[in-house]
């Protein structure tokens, strides 16, 4: 590892400018052997990341380099916005495309794309800008309006759900925030997004499982529930909760599971605490839908096992009564 390289790098996301490593002392003749060799991959124009760095990359961080440098490259300065932003501030990026850096700057009057970079124009009021490692970023509201605004509805929920779980900003901030954005190209969606968002989702597949449940007409399920028996005792908590018809949702991720593991535990023993917390859901009448990852990407099936779940609740509640 070249440390002096490693140096530069460690505060902007692993990238160096080749005026920095200039300004560091490195003639171009090393900054040329070392592309050469591939000791240093360029990412942009001028701008380098070590190879086993590279290597080593995922999608998210090397998006993060390509800001740090992009920014670095800019004749007049710019706010990181959008997905972008998002990217900047580790929320997930599930649908997300990051193949260009989103800016925005309030001297445009039009939008561009130039050099990997999408310019927006728009106004930024003071409130919506804030520093991330020495970058300038839109705040968590405009980081959910903006990205709801260029994205489908269901990455931008997930955007949106996480800032709103991690306490980032609230809801009414965001609406807000919106209201004075009414006339801006793409608001339509970002206003279904902010109303729709819950901070109460806890994952990326909890809030595709609610956005599924949303756009196959499915009643919308109250979140993160605690199961009680008729004396007050806690049988468990449940990701999604039908009331009206005695039927809870469970979204079953491996991260889930994971995060369910006790110290020296394999995941079969969760897998079996959790089946014995599903048989007492059940014995006080409710009817159990699981959702896994491939799922989600078949609607229609997630309705179909939904409504069934129903009409067996409703069924089972007719012989009790």
């Amino acid at each position: 590892m070249d440390e002096i390289f490693a140096a530069i790098a460690a505060s902007q996301g692993g990238v160096v400018m080749r005026s920095q490593a200039l300004a560091a002392g490195y003639t171009e003749a090393e900054i040329d052997r070392r592309r050469r060799q591939k000791l240093w991959v360029p990412i942009r124009r001028g701008a380098y990341v070590e190879r086993a760095v590279y290597a080593a990359m995922t999608r998210e961080q090397l998006h993060v380099a390509v800001i740090h440098a992009a920014v670095r490259s800019l004749e007049k300065p710019a706010v990181v916005s959008h997905v972008s932003a998002a990217v900047l501030r580790g929320l997930p990026t599930w649908g997300l495309n990051l193949s260009l850096v989103h800016v925005t700057r309030g001297d445009l009057h039009s939008p561009r794309i130039e050099a990997g970079i999408h310019h927006h124009a728009g106004e930024l009021r003071n409130d919506d800008v804030e520093q991330i490692d020495g970058i300038w970023v839109t705040s968590p509201a405009r980081t959910a309006i903006d990205t709801a605004r260029v994205t489908e509805f269901e990455a931008a929920v997930v955007v949106t759900d996480a800032l709103l779980h991690r306490g980032l900003v609230d809801k009414c901030t965001i609406l807000d925030r919106l209201e004075s954005m009414r006339d801006w190209p793409g608001t339509c969606n970002a206003g279904r997004v902010a109303e729709f968002a819950d901070g109460r989702s806890e994952s990326v597949g909890e809030s595709r499982t609610r956005v599924a449940f949303e756009l196959v007409g499915l009643p919308r399920p109250d979140l993160q529930r605690l199961i009680t028996t008729p004396d007050g005792r806690i049988v468990g908590r449940s990701d999604f909760v039908f009331d009206e018809y005695w039927t809870i949702g469970e979204f079953d991720g491996r991260v889930k599971y994971g995060r369910l593991l006790k110290p020296g535990e394999a995941p079969g023993d969760v897998v079996w605490r959790e089946k014995q917390r599903e048989d007492r859901i059940r014995d006080l009448g409710y009817e159990v839908g699981r959702i896994i990852w491939s799922d989600l990407s078949d609607r229609p099936a997630v309705a179909e096992r939904f409504r069934a779940a129903f009409a067996r609740a409703r069924r089972r509640r007719a012989v009790l009564v």
